[in-house]
């Protein structure tokens, strides 16, 4: 049962983050027209990872550290996997400073105003379940990376209960071979001691940690090999947050 400072101080929380969105989109809506010159929602892109970098700071106890995101200067577009463990993630992500569109779960692109930034800046949105709009999202993805930006999904296709890694679908890696680009592993440990699973009560402190794993290369694989690379690139993401998370 959370304590009654928790629920308060979990509640002024919510109010910053409110505030925030509310301060912030507002400016990203008004610039929509410069998609114009932009068709790749750069602008939009970099904007929205200032507002989350601005939503992590509403707390000045939870931070964020990043390693190896050296390796996404080497080129791309890449195919980034990540684990999910918490609603932080897509925040800590922000912290990569690498131009990329999500898959995202359509529920959260209906939220007033929050919903409206994603949409701007170019994310994807999928019906969990439907095949159809998996495979429409899927489409949508694969335009992004033959444009030249990297996109980003999370395979376990919802948060995890305890933190462990989940099983991963396999439309990240149909998408990567298929593609021809890298499949770029990144871990995230700690966003959920941020705000677990089914809670609305923020931590008083969360350090999140995320890691850039080296790429994998999809030269030479075909369909068949979909579900040999998802194993290796999970095999390789449990160890690392085996290694990340505290003994």
């Amino acid at each position: 049962m959370p304590r009654a400072r928790d629920i308060a101080r979990s509640a002024l929380t919510w109010a910053g983050f409110a505030g925030v969105v509310l301060v912030g989109v507002p400016p990203m809506v008004l610039g929509y027209p410069l998609v114009l010159v932009d068709p790749n929602r750069a602008i939009s892109d970099w904007y929205f990872r200032r507002i989350a970098r601005v939503l992590m700071g509403v707390n000045p106890f939870w931070t964020v550290h990043v390693e190896g995101k050296q390796l996404l200067a080497r080129g791309g577009p890449y195919v980034l996997v990540v684990n999910h463990q918490s609603f932080a993630d897509l925040m800590a992500m922000c912290f990569l400073d690498h131009p990329t569109k999500y898959l995202g779960k359509q529920s959260v692109f209906k939220v007033p105003v929050f919903g409206w930034a994603l949409r701007i800046a170019g994310e994807v949105p999928v019906v969990r379940g439907n095949r159809r709009s998996g495979a429409e999202a899927l489409d949508r993805l694969g335009d992004w990376l033959d444009r030249g930006v990297s996109v980003a999904l999370f395979p376990e296709g919802t948060r995890s209960d305890d933190g462990s890694i989940g099983r991963f679908k396999l439309g990240a890696f149909r998408l990567a071979i298929e593609h021809g680009r890298p499949v770029v592993p990144v871990v995230i440990a700690g966003a959920r001691e941020l705000l677990p699973k089914h809670s609305l009560v923020f931590q008083e402190r969360a350090d999140i940690r995320v890691r850039v794993l080296e790429p994998e290369s999809t030269d030479g694989l075909g369909e068949r090999h979909t579900l040999e690379l998802a194993e290796r690139v999970r095999a390789r993401m449990v160890a690392a947050l085996a290694d990340m998370e505290p003994c």
